[in-house]
């Protein structure tokens, strides 16, 4: 089954290309009256629902109740900069744009230990835990947590929970997830076709989203049976390194709500690596009586992620 999923990876990016085309070919139907206009209406139709999860066509609307918790996910590119250069200023303005989101949950991913950005955080947050390459930052305290392995990854590799107290009394579950990365870059792929050709470099890109996409199965799959057990609902945020029309997401959507299908608007795309294709692969998942109440990407020019901000009720 991974196999099989792994196999059709590559086709979960095709959806905005395909719907881009059969909006041009049914307006160029429409415009010459050809009966093929009926049919390009009829796939865009059949398209509309999975395409919502690749964007929302609506404006960000002021939330009709008053939101419990802020949450943010910002995977930090181990606290450098995309040209990997000038580290100690790149730290300090990355930790600083961190408190400035203005939350009351910080979920960072990809975080390189031992930086000044752990100081500068641990003074505005008063609660935080770690595990793996991740980080969790709460303004409320922390009554439980634990970290969960991947299997066979022996654990180097897995996602870390916990259980925070709100002020009114209620405790929220909150999930923090980096799955594995296809480690497409933009850079890359034109360096491997200059040497080798468009041709093969596209193949070489393709053998890697395919084996990249198996262990990531395995990975949600792992978080889906714990997510399952859990005796509260819970709130995942994190970087999912994977399509919005991808397995991973389908998987999840058994489980939980996507905060952007909820109440983000455009493309809500978050991955700066690769211009040519809006990649939303940073999710933040509610589940129970949590529902989000604004999503929004926040631009920086640091990362090769822009953080995803979220405000959430459970009431």
């Amino acid at each position: 089954m991974a196999t099989d999923v792994a196999l059709l990876a590559p086709l979960s990016l095709l959806l905005p290309y395909l719907v881009l085309y059969h909006v041009g070919w049914g307006m160029m139907a429409t415009a010459h009256l050809h009966p093929s206009a009926l049919l390009g209406g009829t796939l865009l139709a059949l398209l509309w629902t999975p395409m919502g999860s690749w964007m929302q066509v609506r404006r960000p609307a002021a939330p009709t109740r008053d939101p419990q918790v802020s949450m943010a996910s910002w995977n930090v590119h181990h606290w450098r900069n995309r040209t990997w250069t000038d580290d100690s200023a790149t730290v300090h303005e990355m930790a600083q744009f961190a408190v400035d989101l203005d939350v009351d949950v910080l979920a960072l991913q990809d975080v390189r230990r031992g930086t000044a950005a752990e100081s500068f955080l641990r003074a505005e947050f008063t609660h935080r835990v770690e595990a793996y390459d991740l980080a969790l930052y709460s303004r409320y305290p922390i009554v439980q947590w634990d970290q969960v392995d991947y299997p066979g990854d022996s654990g180097r590799i897995g996602f870390l929970w916990a259980d925070l107290l709100l002020p009114a009394g209620d405790t929220v579950r909150v999930v923090n997830v980096h799955l594995v990365s296809t480690d497409v870059d933009l850079r890359e792929a034109q360096s491997e076709q200059a040497k080798a050709g468009w041709w093969q470099s596209a193949k070489l890109l393709l053998r890697r989203m395919v084996r990249r996409a198996e262990p990531r199965s395995v990975q949600v799959e792992a978080l889906a049976e714990w997510w399952s057990a859990s005796p509260r609902p819970v709130v995942v945020l994190g970087d999912f390194n994977d399509s919005p029309t991808s397995a991973s997401h389908r998987r999840l959507r058994e489980l939980g709500r996507d905060s952007f299908v909820q109440s983000g608007a455009g493309w809500g795309s978050t991955y700066r690596g690769l211009r040519v294709v809006p990649l939303r692969i940073d999710w933040v998942w509610t589940s129970g009586p949590w529902v989000a109440l604004e999503h929004q990407v926040v631009k920086q020019k640091w990362s090769d992620h822009n953080p995803v901000r979220v405000a959430i009720s459970g009431n």
